[in-house]
């Protein structure tokens, strides 16, 4: 936690060079989940790669405060489509600044993302390479969305689950943990980053289900993927098994109720599993970390890859 926290005052100072807050109210509404927090996980992957590849993350600062301002884009469109009322222990953008503003908010943050990525310290035809791959990793970001407000009107199974996560979440990690060889040339180093990125999103978001029953100090209500009806592994592990969940889909549910939802969850073993199953995706994505060197910097990543399936525990 203390290698994070230094690392992320790095990328708020750099947040605050690089997406300055300005008086007009679509740049408030912009910068509002930015401000509240948040652990910044993905720029300080990028630095430790970057690092860890012998190279100055300084020279891709830009880059690196660019993939915090699209994981805030798609969270910003995201509680719309959910409709979200806390994020990060403060009220979502959409319900302080309104729908339109809110849209209008996510907008700008892509648009200055791929503005940020053309301010970068290395060749231009790296420059490309990494906007090309960002814009990828953008649209993949919008498949897993739109696959995961499918499952609403269907049964689902785990392998459909685990590519919406992939998706959703996991290209977003990859992009953090690749662009660096991007940029900085290295393609050799592209596939296994790539591959560690994507497992240790799937590890991060199955935790972050689990979280959502189990975890302290999470920053929105308990058991509100469950309220609203959300097919988290955990959930389709319970349904496999036949567990009826009384709050499940009911959109509002009181403390007791989604205890009782989250015991048989627990009597059920479904809540193990997907522990389970995050600790595996972790050990898969350390074992891509073989293309860098044995230096301090990857020893860092590693423990880096071990938080992410053990914070809010």
């Amino acid at each position: 936690m203390k290698e994070i926290q230094e690392r992320a005052k790095i990328v708020n100072e750099a947040i605050k060079n690089y997406l300055p807050e300005k008086e007009f109210e679509l740049y408030k509404a912009a910068r509002h989940l930015i401000k509240a927090g948040g652990k910044r996980l993905r720029p300080i992957i990028a630095m430790m790669v970057t690092e860890a590849l012998g190279e100055d993350y300084r020279r891709i600062m830009p880059a690196i405060v660019a993939l915090e301002a699209i994981h805030n884009f798609t969270l910003i469109h995201d509680d719309i489509m959910d409709r979200d009322e806390m994020r990060r222990n403060v009220k979502t953008v959409h319900t302080l600044f309104g729908e339109a503003t809110a849209i209008l908010a996510g907008d700008t943050l892509f648009a200055e993302a791929f503005s940020l990525l053309s301010k970068c310290e290395v060749p231009g035809e790296n420059v490309r390479k990494a906007v090309e791959l960002v814009a990828d990793v953008c649209v993949k970001i919008c498949e897993g969305q739109y696959m995961d407000m499918s499952f609403e009107s269907k049964m689902v199974k785990e392998s459909e689950y685990l590519e919406m996560v992939k998706l959703k979440t996991g290209v977003l990690l990859a992009a953090s943990s690749s662009l660096p060889a991007v940029l900085f040339g290295k393609q050799e180093c592209f596939n296994p980053l790539w591959d560690y990125g994507i497992f240790a999103g799937i590890g991060f978001q199955i935790h972050d289900d689990v979280l959502d029953l189990m975890g302290k100090n999470i920053g929105k209500d308990w058991g509100s993927d469950i309220v609203k009806g959300k097919k988290t592994l955990v959930v389709i592990k319970a349904f496999e098994q036949g567990i009826e969940l009384e709050t499940f889909g009911k959109q509002k549910a009181n403390v007791e109720e989604i205890k009782k939802d989250v015991e048989k969850l627990l009597e059920c073993g479904a809540i193990e599993y997907a522990r389970r199953k995050a600790y595996d995706y972790i050990e898969l994505a350390k074992k891509n970390l073989g293309c860098l060197k044995n230096t301090e910097r990857k020893k860092e990543l590693e423990n880096l890859t071990d938080f992410l399936v053990k914070r809010g525990n």
